[in-house]
């Protein structure tokens, strides 16, 4: 069986994209395109997640820990492709709930606004208008911000598990076949756990760094110079982690079923 990902391995997970000169130079490549991806949204960042998906492929399959050559890029693309479409379909119910939401509480707000500044006084309607539908959106907000995060929460957990088994299967419908990849994540659920602390926390972390930039006020035209290499290292440590975890996964999904 594979070793786990442990605290004596983190050091190699942190460091493989830049112990190589070429893994340094491809490095630089998909933080070029994940910065492009700031003025130019989802054409660059989907040979991205194709190069994402290659390499939870990679390492599922037990490969060497390093970055792949940027080649083949109409199948980068291809595979970016339904690693997006794979990602949407799960994170949006969260989504719809969320924004709704949001977008009610603005119509809300944008008609009582019109209401106050169109009538020529002071109205019962009015009056009965600002008491009833102001509360009720403001209720309508909170609710549907709570269940919508809710909702991209679940969809966020088993979503590295079903991209890992689309890179397996390299089959789009392989992502939603929940029987097929149920059994591993029981088979290793403790790996899967601890796969999701090291990619919280580092989100956590990188989170935390953005909002610093933000509100320093002169640096935020610095945040997609940070925010492109750090979130493309982030989407690299996390690929490897829960390609490893589905690795291990399965053989002790095999394990068990051979006793």
């Amino acid at each position: 069986m594979e070793e786990a990902v442990t605290v004596h391995s983190l050091k190699d997970l942190f460091r493989f994209p830049f112990r190589e000169p070429e893994g340094r130079s491809r490095f630089v490549i998909g933080s070029v395109l994940v910065l492009v991806s700031y003025v130019l949204p989802t054409l660059p960042l989907l040979p991205v997640y194709g190069y994402l998906l290659r390499i939870l492929r990679e390492r599922i399959r037990g490969e060497p820990l390093a970055l792949p050559a940027w080649e083949d890029w109409g199948q980068l693309t291809l595979d970016g492709l339904k690693a997006m479409l794979v990602s949407l379909v799960y994170l949006l119910p969260g989504g719809v709930v969320f924004f709704g939401g949001l977008g009610l509480y603005t119509a809300a707000v944008s008609a009582l606004v019109y209401l106050e500044n169109t009538a020529e006084g002071p109205t019962v309607a009015l009056g009965v208008a600002l008491s009833l539908l102001f509360p009720l959106a403001i209720i309508v907000l909170f609710l549907s911000l709570a269940v919508g995060m809710l909702l991209m929460v679940a969809g966020a957990i088993p979503l590295p598990l079903a991209l890992a088994h689309l890179a397996q299967e390299e089959r789009l419908a392989a992502a939603f076949h929940v029987r097929e990849w149920w059994g591993l994540l029981r088979a290793n659920a403790m790996g899967y756990f601890v796969g999701w602390v090291i990619a919280a926390g580092l989100l956590a972390m990188w989170y935390v760094a953005f909002l610093l930039l933000y509100y320093t006020g002169c640096l935020c035209a610095l945040i997609p110079f940070v925010g492109a290499p750090t979130g493309f290292y982030l989407s690299l440590v996390g690929a490897v982690v829960f390609g490893q975890v589905y690795r291990e996964s399965t053989a002790l999904l095999s394990e068990g079923q051979r006793r």
